[in-house]
């Protein structure tokens, strides 16, 4: 409840002192307390809305997993009716779509060289940043693709680290390698590069990549080399084999570089037919084309699939956790609860019960679900308005709540973690680190070895803007990454398992106690969902049950 109102009152003060459905009458305290009350009241009853509508949302159910596929237009119908489905999600099929014209295409259709369209400009780059754009494409959202965005400011050392490490990754990319009888010799153009320099180079790409400050160059060349590898082999074997090899790679066609790729083959493809058409040899080349093109247009097809099918378990994983948002709703505007003290224990109480359901899952969801929902408002220019952002706001309450509870866990490793960053040396946190490290209980050592990693990825989150703290981050980022590699030094994974075996063995005992306790909550937060209209003094009265004193 504290957490809500702190939200209420920076809302007010962000939106210039707007009205959020009330208005002060006059400067008591108590009034103002009363309506505060009230007004959360109404918004957690609009949260308890919107939860039930998008639950009653048509949605797949469980039982059916076990069926037969559905078919093309069932889940067209499914994807369609389902407002749970993330924008970018559809997005990203619509850019399927396109790409399955353009590669159906022959380039003999079109006068010279590649389509000039610029719907299937393969060398069109992503849309740039403007927040007038049209709302069904407008880019500005948290998640969107690096480069369309211009609203991301990175403190010095973070924005340093992020131009060395990008430094790093585009001379490790173009660099090359000599074997000798004796030794490795590296090769940048013509300049040659020391061991010990590309030693330093490819451990700050490293370090970047674990903190997530920029993506990992060798998984984009591994992608386009197993593309490489699945086209010649389906091209090596009969047509009705291809879904069938074409599903042994999932992760690269639901890869976030697929699309890319698809587009290098096809500007190398017109580029090769520019040629053989200057020197009279198209023909040589006219039959691979043509196959090769078949090709990416099934495996478009197929991707297009599987994105649906994701989309159809994303909504049905959903769910469950929009029955914990309702039920966390329903608890806050109960009119039983008369008094705000009354409410925060009643909210308290009910966190506290279901927090073997608040996992990485539901934290992970609740970050999501704020980004989409603030996206959507932000294409439609109403992300300020209190009459549509009732939904984000309580997202955001019960995110501060959520986080508030599971502070409780993590405070000591935070205080740890605070009480190393505030050494002036290197030398003198590491010490510190080694000297706590070396008296860490056995139940901590996982838990704090994943804070630090956590910490750390959020600089790889600043980068892409979607961190509100980004800039007081940013100006530690020598700090946590010197931290990242003590603790990886320090924290070796054998002696992990070592130090933490005892926790280990108790811990998997919780987690068979824990995946039951969730199945008991689950089954709960039905239940009470499905009896919320029966009124017991009335089934009483008609004289169905007998009443016991």
């Amino acid at each position: 409840m504290d957490k809500a109102k702190d939200l209420l009152k920076s809302e007010k003060n962000d939106n210039n002192q707007r009205e959020l459905g009330y208005k002060e009458m006059d400067r008591d305290e108590e009034l103002k307390r009363k309506l505060e009350e009230d007004e959360l009241k109404r918004i957690f009853a609009a949260g308890k809305s919107t939860a039930q509508d998008k639950l009653s949302n048509p949605t797949l159910n469980p039982s059916e997993m076990t069926k037969a596929p559905m078919t093309e237009e069932e889940i067209d119908a499914l994807i369609a009716a389902d407002e749970t489905i993330p924008l970018n999600a559809r997005k990203l099929d619509e850019e399927f779509a396109e790409f399955e014209v353009r590669v159906a295409k022959s380039l003999g259709e079109e006068n010279d060289g590649p389509p000039r369209n610029k719907m299937f400009d393969v060398m069109s780059g992503p849309e740039v940043y403007n927040p007038n754009v049209d709302p069904a494409t407008a880019v500005n959202w948290p998640g969107a693709k690096e480069g369309t965005r211009t609203d991301v400011q990175l403190a010095k050392e973070l924005e340093e680290a992020l131009k060395q490490a990008r430094f790093a990754a585009a001379v490790l990319l173009n660099m090359r390698e000599e074997e000798s009888d004796s030794d490795v010799r590296y090769f940048v153009g013509e300049k040659e590069i020391s061991t010990e320099r590309v030693a330093l180079l490819q451990k700050c790409v490293k370090e970047a990549v674990k903190a997530g400050i920029i993506e990992d160059p060798n998984i984009r060349l591994a992608e386009r080399s197993r593309l490489q590898m699945l086209i010649d082999e389906l091209t090596s074997q009969p047509e009705d084999r291809l879904e069938e090899i074409a599903m042994n790679y999932k992760d690269l066609l639901l890869s976030d570089n697929f699309i890319d790729l698809v587009r290098e083959r096809l500007y190398a493809m017109a580029q090769r037919d520019l040629l053989a058409r200057q020197e009279n040899k198209e023909h040589l080349l006219k039959d691979a084309h043509a196959r090769e093109r078949a090709i990416m247009m099934n495996l478009v097809q197929i991707a297009q699939g599987l994105i649906k099918e994701t989309q159809a378990l994303g909504a049905e994983l959903e769910v469950s956790m929009l029955e914990i948002i309702r039920s966390i709703c329903e608890v806050a505007m109960d009119p039983s609860h008369t008094t705000e003290e009354e409410t925060a224990t009643a909210l308290t109480d009910a966190v506290r019960d279901m927090r073997p359901l608040l996992d990485d899952a539901f934290v992970a969801y609740l970050k999501y679900a704020i980004a989409e929902e603030e996206a959507k408002l932000e294409r439609q220019g109403v992300v300020d308005d209190p009459e549509y952002n009732r939904w984000l706001f309580i997202l955001r309450i019960i995110q501060e709540g959520v986080y508030a509870e599971l502070s409780h866990g993590v405070k000591r490793y935070i205080d740890h973690i605070g009480y190393v960053l505030r050494m002036k040396t290197k030398a003198e946190r590491r010490d510190l680190l080694a000297k706590l490290i070396d008296v860490m209980p056995t139940m901590d050592v996982r838990p704090f070895v994943k804070v630090v990693n956590n910490i750390v990825s959020s600089l790889g989150t600043s980068v892409r803007g979607d961190f509100s703290d980004g800039i007081l981050l940013g100006e530690m980022t020598n700090k946590l990454l010197q931290l990242q590699r003590d603790v990886e030094e320090l924290l070796p994974p054998e002696r992990v398992n070592e130090m933490s075996r005892d926790a280990d063995n108790w811990a998997a005992k919780q987690r068979e106690r824990l995946l039951e306790r969730q199945k008991m909550t689950r089954q709960r937060l039905r239940s009470a969902r499905e009896t919320s209209s029966i009124d017991p003094d009335k089934v009483i009265a008609s004289g169905e049950y007998d009443r016991f004193d």
